[in-house]
């Protein structure tokens, strides 16, 4: 059985809600790289599904297509379940796998794979076979979707706030900071707070390690499978469609 240690054990109950903002920015460029492939699509991968959000972008995007919604987190898959369970549309679309990458079940060839704010979690072995998936299993005309976050080189970074939402009396907010452990690789510490006016209710600390890759390592390692990388959407947001290159 393949280890996995849940990295968000602990803050799964602030995630959905401190992410959606960032998912609105992203949606339309996601949207618009399966748009492109929408045509005969018949299967589709999401890779770290987390609670979901990216989950109604996909169906949306693509009508007809089935979708395997990879998600390891047991508190982040419980809310992608209700998620998908309460959408009539979602519910006959949409089977969630509980193997983290890469012992996930996977279908052996699919239109599309989508990856948000997931690649870190990897390291290079891992990229490897996720780089050999898409090379056999991506499908003539496909693309995978995926996207690097900043910064994509390893280096300290100052603690900053990643979102604040309000939620009834109570504000729930994410804060994070990194330091470098070696040109590869990060490890990120992330507070979430939940105050009720001037009253801090309470505070959990989290912290894991993240691999960083730059867009020139990217394609330097998808080379090496036959696949080519193009940037898409605002540069801002790091998208990238990897597709063959036969």
């Amino acid at each position: 059985m393949f280890a996995y240690t849940d990295p968000y054990i602990r803050s799964a109950d602030h995630l959905d809600l401190l992410s959606a903002g960032q998912w609105q920015s992203m949606a339309p460029i996601v949207s618009e790289a399966l748009t492109g492939i929408r045509d005969g699509v018949r299967e589709i991968v999401e890779l770290g599904a987390g609670t979901g959000l990216g989950i109604r972008v996909i169906c949306d995007a693509v009508p007809n297509a089935r979708i395997v919604a990879i998600e390891p987190s047991s508190p982040l898959r419980a809310v992608l379940l209700h998620r998908i369970a309460s959408d009539t549309d979602m519910r006959s679309r949409v089977t969630v796998e509980n193997q983290p990458f890469p012992a996930a079940r996977l279908p052996e060839s699919f239109d599309a794979l989508v990856m948000i704010n997931t690649l870190g979690h990897l390291d290079r072995s891992a990229r490897e076979k996720l780089w050999q998936v898409i090379a056999t299993g991506l499908r003539t005309g496909g693309c995978a979707v995926i996207n690097l976050q900043q910064p994509t080189t390893s280096t300290a970074v100052p603690e900053f706030e990643m979102a604040r939402e309000q939620v009834g009396n109570r504000t729930y907010h994410g804060s994070a900071w990194a330091e470098r452990i070696d040109d590869t690789t990060m490890k990120w510490h992330m507070t979430y707070r939940t105050s009720e006016g001037s009253n801090e209710i309470d505070a959990t600390d989290v912290e894991y390690l993240w691999n960083v890759i730059d867009s020139r390592t990217l394609e330097y390692e998808l080379a090496q499978h036959n696949l080519c990388v193009s940037a898409t959407g605002d540069e801002r947001a790091g998208v990238f469609l990897i597709e063959s290159s036969n």
